[in-house]
């Protein structure tokens, strides 16, 4: 995308929230590029034909429940103490458990980033298609909880997947709304699905390398907060964005759209760069930048470093081992 082009979708977003700051109505819960879930045709509409938005309330994944139409993977624990963290004391009928340890154990390895099979293999294992939307739970246990669902989310998206939604504050915003809830556990068959990689949002060991060496012109983003920054420093010439102020409660839900997009504008980096790439310790935290800047904002170009620091320690510590 041409520096034009950024400059066109930035002020866009700053007429939207010049608009909003003067008394137009600002956007609903769940609405994000669309003010709920779209059918595409004629009724009665394929479920391959349901369009979700990155962000869905309540109410409408019941609409969406009503025709038949999502894959909903739970990615809590399977158990836990706390109710809204374990998917046997209760989630939505037909969810899925697919914990999110399956999609930060893709980056087990510190080297190497996730091959195609192996992004296969997680889908498969999943129970995933492409052909119907899929609806990520979550949660709702913490502001930083969330990037546990965008990196999924993300994980899912680099895969080759687009129609796809994070149910907004996660299982707690559910049971609030009256949604029904069960302890029946929901089978997972495996599918056939194969990913198509797109690294379009994938930022590799190399990519920060570039940057460090100054060799790339994209610039470094520290989703951390500040006890980590101060546990660790950023790499050296980064930004900072503090993943947990994009997240509006306690519960994981997300702000509205004027606040997102003041947020992000504040981070003081410039978005017309040919890319961002943000990251933190683990790689959860950056994907909330990721969502919010890419998703919600449509600023492009953003990418998530997802081995992040704890895994370029260690592949650090490796090459100095192999000389």
């Amino acid at each position: 995308m041409t520096k034009s082009t950024r400059r066109t979708v930035l002020a866009g977003l700053a007429s939207t929230a010049a608009a909003v700051a003067l008394g137009a109505p600002s956007f609903a819960e769940g609405a994000r590029a669309a003010a709920s879930f779209q059918i595409v045709g004629r009724t009665p509409v394929p479920k391959e034909q349901v369009i979700v938005p990155p962000l869905i309330g309540p109410e409408d994944l019941k609409k969406l429940i009503e025709i038949g139409a999502p894959q909903i993977v739970d990615i809590r624990r399977e158990s836990a103490l706390m109710w809204n963290y374990s998917y046997n004391a209760g989630h939505i009928p037909g969810a899925v458990n697919f914990p999110y340890i399956n999609f930060r154990n893709l980056w087990a390895d510190p080297l190497e980033t996730p091959s195609e099979a192996a992004f296969t293999d997680l889908i498969q294992r999943a129970g995933l298609t492409m052909d119907r939307p899929v609806v990520l739970v979550h949660s709702s246990g913490a502001k930083g909880n969330f990037g546990f669902v965008t990196f999924a989310y993300w994980t899912l998206k680099s895969a080759g997947f687009t129609n796809m939604s994070i149910l907004n504050g996660g299982i707690a915003a559910w049971k609030r709304s009256g949604g029904e809830m069960t302890q029946v556990p929901a089978e997972i068959i495996p599918s056939q699905q194969l990913a198509e990689i797109n690294d379009s949002w994938l930022a590799t060991h190399e990519d920060v390398d570039a940057v460090l060496a100054g060799t790339s012109n994209a610039q470094l983003l520290d989703a951390r907060p500040l006890h980590q920054i101060m546990d660790e420093a950023p790499l050296e010439g980064s930004f900072t964005l503090n993943a947990e102020d994009l997240v509006a409660g306690a519960d994981g839900q997300a702000g509205d759209d004027l606040s997102i997009f003041l947020k992000i504008k504040q981070a003081g980096l410039d978005w017309e760069f040919d890319e961002v790439i943000t990251y933190c310790n683990n790689g959860a935290l950056a994907t909330v930048d990721w969502f919010m800047a890419n998703e919600i904002a449509g600023i492009p170009n953003v990418k998530v470093y997802g081995h992040s620091l704890k895994a370029r320690r260690k592949a650090e510590a490796a090459r100095a081992r192999n000389g």
